[in-house]
C-alpha cells in the first residue's frame, strides 16, 4: 500500500482497528516528529522541505510491512499504523529500524542534511484501542521524548499525565507570581582566601499548595519557552534586589547571583527592565552577577552576544554556570565578556575519589585564572574536597559545607554568625 494521504490514513487506520477487534490482532500507532525542519524550512523554502517529508515517507513506507499504514499528518510529522504484530516487542523493533533509517545523512543534490527525529509509540490495548486514543498517546509520548531529550518513548499511564500536568503547572505558576506562593532561597558564597560570605546565589522555590514543593528544573521546564519566563526572571530580579536591600539595612556588604535563561537575553527589552530595577532598589550593578548557562552562551544568536555586552556596560557581572558540561569553543569564550566561570557539580563531587575529575578541575581553575577569570567550585560538600580546591587555586566555594539555600533572615543571621575561617566548621 503507498503512501496515503492524511484523509485516507484516518479511514483505513480506524478501519483496519476496529476489524482487529474481533481477531486479537496486535497494532501500535508511531508518530514520527522532526525538530530541525523548522529552520530548513526558513533556509531551504517550505516547498523544498515538504518534498522532504514526502521522500521520508516514503523511506519508512520501504521500512515496514506490506500492510502497514504511512501519512504525512502534520508540519513535520509523520504517522505509522503497525498492524497485525506478533508481539507487542516487534513495534519497538520496528521503531528502531525506522530510527535507524531516519539518522541517516539525508542527502539533497550535493548537500547531506542530518535528521533529528524522535518518536512517541503508542500500542493498542483493550483500553486504548482506537485510532484517535492511539494517536493521541502516541503523540503524548513523542513530546515527552522530545522534552527529556530521547530518540523514542513508549506511552504508559505515567506518560498520559504528564503534559496534562506541564499545563496545569504552568496555569498555577502564572497565579503563583502574584500570589506570593514563590520565595527565594539563597546559598552561601565563601572567598577561599579569607573565609568570608561575601555573596550568595539566588535560587528560585515553589511551595505548590497541592503538589507540595516543586524541584526548580521541572519549575524552568514549564516556563521555558514561554511567556512565563520572562515574568519570573523579573519577579526573581526585583525579589532579590528587594532583599538585597535588607542585607544593606542589616549593615551586610553581600552580592547576589541570579540565573538567566537564553529567552530572557533574547528580550529586546531586558537591558531597560534591569536598569529599572537597579534605580527602583538603589542597588549597585557592580554587587549582581548574573549567571547565564555554559549551552546559552555558546548560542550561536548574535543578539544573545549583544545583550551580554550591554549588560557588561551597565556595570553587572557575568557568569559561565555548570562549566564543562556543554560544548565550550575556546574561541567562542574570548568573545564573551565573562567576570567568572562556576565549576559544575559532576567534577567537583568526585574529585578527591577520582583523579580524572581533579585534573579536569586544575585544567579548568589555571585556564580561567589564565583569563582573568575567578572560579567558583558548586557542590562542595565536605571537607577533603575544599582542602584541595583552596590548595589547586580556587577563589570561591559553594554547597552544603557552608550551607543549603535559605530564607533571607537565616542568611543574615548565618553571615553574623560566621567564624573568622571557612570550614571545618560547617555553618548549615
Amino acid at each position: 500500500m503507498p503512501v496515503l494521504t492524511y484523509q485516507d490514513f484516518l479511514q483505513v487506520a480506524a478501519h483496519k482497528l476496529s476489524n482487529s477487534h474481533h481477531s486479537n490482532s496486535r497494532h501500535a500507532v508511531l508518530i514520527v516528529s522532526f525538530e530541525r525542519f523548522p529552520e530548513l524550512d526558513g533556509i531551504l523554502g517550505f516547498t523544498t522541505v515538504d518534498k522532504i517529508m514526502q521522500q521520508l515517507s516514503e523511506q519508512l513506507k520501504n521500512a515496514l510491512n506490506l500492510e502497514d499504514l504511512v501519512s504525512i499528518t502534520g508540519r513535520y510529522q509523520i504517522s505509522c499504523l503497525l498492524v497485525d504484530l506478533l508481539t507487542n516487542a516487534h513495534a519497538m523493533l520496528a521503531t528502531h529500524k525506522i530510527l535507524r533509517t531516519l539518522t541517516l545523512p539525508f542527502t539533497l543534490g550535493k548537500q547531506k542534511i542530518m535528521l533529528t527525529p524522535c518518536i512517541g509509540v503508542a500500542l493498542a490495548c483493550e483500553r486504548n484501542n482506537t485510532l484517535d486514543q492511539l494517536m493521541r498517546n502516541a503523540s503524548l509520548a513523542m513530546h515527552e521524548a522530545r522534552q527529556e531529550k530521547e530518540l523514542i518513548k513508549l506511552f504508559t499511564e505515567k506518560t498520559e499525565d504528564s503534559p496534562f500536568s506541564q499545563i496545569d503547572l504552568w496555569s498555577d505558576l502564572s497565579n503563583a507570581i502574584e500570589t506570593g506562593e514563590l520565595h527565594l532561597g539563597y546559598q552561601p558564597q565563601v572567598n577561599v582566601a579569607n573565609g568570608k560570605i561575601e555573596s550568595t546565589e539566588a535560587l528560585l522555590r515553589w511551595i505548590h499548595p497541592q503538589h507540595g514543593p516543586i524541584r526548580t528544573d521541572k519549575l524552568i521546564e514549564v516556563a521555558e519557552g514561554t511567556i512565563l519566563m520572562s515574568r519570573l526572571t523579573l519577579w526573581v530580579f526585583h525579589t532579590a534586589l528587594r532583599e538585597l536591600s535588607s542585607y544593606r539595612s542589616a549593615g551586610l556588604n553581600v552580592g547576589v547571583s541570579i540565573n538567566f535563561s537564553a529567552d530572557d537575553l533574547r528580550d529586546p527589552e531586558l537591558t531597560e527592565l534591569m536598569a529599572q530595577g537597579l534605580s527602583i532598589w538603589n542597588i549597585p550593578p557592580s554587587d549582581i552577577t548574573i549567571e547565564v548557562t555554559e549551552t546559552t552562551v555558546m548560542n550561536n544568536h548574535a543578539h544573545i552576544l549583544d545583550t551580554l555586552y550591554s549588560l557588561k556596560d551597565m556595570g553587572f557581572k557575568l557568569s559561565m554556570d555548570d562549566f564543562g558540561t556543554g560544548y565550550s569553543s575556546m574561541a567562542r569564550i574570548l568573545e564573551l565578556p565573562l567576570d567568572e566561570i562556576k565549576i559544575d557539580k559532576i567534577f567537583v563531587n568526585r574529585m578527591t575519589t577520582h583523579h580524572k575529575h581533579e585534573r579536569i578541575v586544575d585544567s579548568m581553575i589555571n585556564l580561567a585564572h589564565r583569563l582573568n577569570l575567578t572560579v567558583v567550585a558548586e557542590g562542595v560538600e565536605d571537607t577533603e574536597t575544599y582542602k584541595r580546591l583552596k590548595t589547586l587555586g580556587c577563589d570561591v566555594i559553594q554547597g552544603y559545607l557552608i550551607g543549603k539555600p535559605m530564607p533571607l533572615a537565616d542568611l543574615i543571621r548565618t553571615i553574623n554568625n560566621q567564624p573568622n575561617k571557612v570550614p571545618p566548621l560547617k555553618l548549615a
